[in-house]
């Protein structure tokens, strides 16, 4: 490996040094991925208007779908092979990337005609008054394209972590996003492309992403390989149930906003999920920073797990812990203050009840921000040590089952948008069962079994 590499290792390397080596590219990673996508909100919101924003925005529960399979399989998959990297056992672990790659890649070639013959169908499903339907197809006919190419390199940007190039995978994806941000102005703004320019920018972005990535083959002190393997597919599913909390959290949050647009759209029509595109903005990013830390938490938990090292864990978990309150803070503190900018960011002048809209329901979910973060460490943290079934009811319970029963009682029992506290009230509730977890599973008593003597 490279003298980086061993100086700083997630299993030999000095604990804060080796925390922001690998959380720091993460952190800026992620938080590429959700600058283009505010960006690309900013062009649609402001130059081709509020209904254009609510056609992409309508969308999500569908993509939220293939980003949950594929980040099931990546994350679990990755989190196994970071283990067997832990354990020296180079070759399982390129047989579990192998897999992974090649089932993600394959599964996503094979959905595309379907859903572009049956688009009309899936945009009914999803809400959508069928004005937006033109629309909605111009974007979507792209779009599809541009996932599968995103969805490989996601495998990709999770598994060359693992095997300890974080700065790879930071580089990959800001590349990605400054393509992506310019191509956005130029083919939106210059061009007047509409929105088919929104979806080719994405599409061109993340193909110079992935060929980016492919670097990775290129280096010597790698460890993982693309093999051919006809046996011992069942190991994949191994992979994707230890991964599984991930495909709730993203499954879930589609669900959720398939529920919540239901709910708007009977109060206020399109100009109401124009006024929650903003709000699903803000969640968004502030999700992608607290994602960057627990993304960077699978690498250092799963080899420190693997080699028995759980006073490592533990002081991991700490410092992942306090970075995530720091942040928490500064992100309330910039959304209370400066809310009307924000609002005004995503926004013309001639949307001025959309504004308004979003401002209300900022009011009322704000208080999500001090809960999220800790709430996704703690899954992730229960993901690495391969407890998995806690992980999933923990993701479960935040995303999905608490989320859509406080959104559908607080509707009946309330009239106007009272059912939005319900995304608050779900993360302090997971929050108190997240402590629990955490008291009940301490690091000491998650030693894997391969190290226990």
């Amino acid at each position: 490996m490279s003298s980086i590499s061993s100086r700083s290792g997630p299993v030999e390397g000095p604990i804060v040094v080796t925390f922001f080596r690998f959380v720091i590219p993460s952190v800026l990673s992620l938080l590429a991925i959700s600058t283009a996508s505010v960006i690309d909100g900013f062009f649609v919101g402001n130059y081709l208007g509020a209904e254009a924003l609510a056609a992409v925005n309508l969308l999500m529960p569908y993509f939220t779908l293939l980003f949950g399979i594929a980040l099931m399989l990546a994350v679990g998959g990755s989190v196994k092979a970071g283990i067997a990297i832990g354990r020296g056992e180079g070759r399982q672990a390129s047989e579990i990337f192998s897999k992974t790659l090649s089932f993600v890649v394959l599964l996503n070639l094979a959905i595309v005609p379907l859903v572009l013959l049956f688009s009309d169908f899936l945009f009914a499903g999803l809400g959508a008054d069928p004005a937006l339907f033109p629309m909605m197809q111009d974007y979507f006919s792209i779009i599809c394209i541009a996932m599968v190419v995103q969805l490989s390199g996601l495998v990709l940007y999770y598994f060359l972590r693992a095997d300890n190039h974080p700065e790879l995978g930071m580089q990959a994806l800001l590349i990605g996003a400054v393509i992506n941000i310019t191509l956005d102005g130029l083919f939106i703004y210059v061009f007047e492309w509409g929105i088919q320019g929104a979806a080719l920018a994405t599409l061109l972005a993340q193909c110079v992403q992935l060929f980016y990535l492919l670097r990775y083959f290129s280096f010597k002190d790698r460890n993982l390989q693309l093999r051919i393997v006809r046996q011992n597919w069942s190991e994949l599913w191994r992979s994707a149930y230890n991964g599984f909390s991930e495909f709730i959290n993203e499954i879930s949050a589609g669900i959720v906003v398939l529920v919540i647009h239901w709910i708007i759209n009977q109060q206020s029509g399109t100009e109401g999920i124009a006024a929650f595109s903003v709000v699903n903005y803000l969640i968004f990013v502030s999700l992608m920073v607290y994602y960057g830390i627990v993304d960077a938490m699978h690498v250092l938990l799963s080899q420190n797990f693997g080699a028995g090292s759980t006073d490592r864990v533990a002081r991991f978990m700490v410092l992942a812990t306090t970075s995530i309150a720091v942040l928490s803070l500064a992100l309330v503190t910039v959304l209370l203050v400066f809310q009307d900018y924000i609002i005004a960011f995503f926004l013309n002048d001639s949307a001025a009840s959309v504004a308004a809209l979003a401002a209300e329901f900022i009011y009322l979910i704000w208080p999500l921000f001090v809960f999220n973060g800790f709430n996704v460490l703690v899954c992730a943290y229960l993901t690495s040590a391969e407890k998995a079934f806690h992980s999933s009811s923990l993701a479960l319970s935040r995303s999905l089952a608490l989320p859509v029963f406080f959104a559908v009682l607080f509707h009946v029992v309330w009239s106007g948008n009272a059912f939005l506290y319900a995304f608050p009230l779900a993360e302090g509730v997971t929050f108190i069962l997240a402590l629990v977890c955490m008291v009940r599973h301490t690091p000491s008593r998650l030693v894997m079994p391969a190290v226990i003597r």
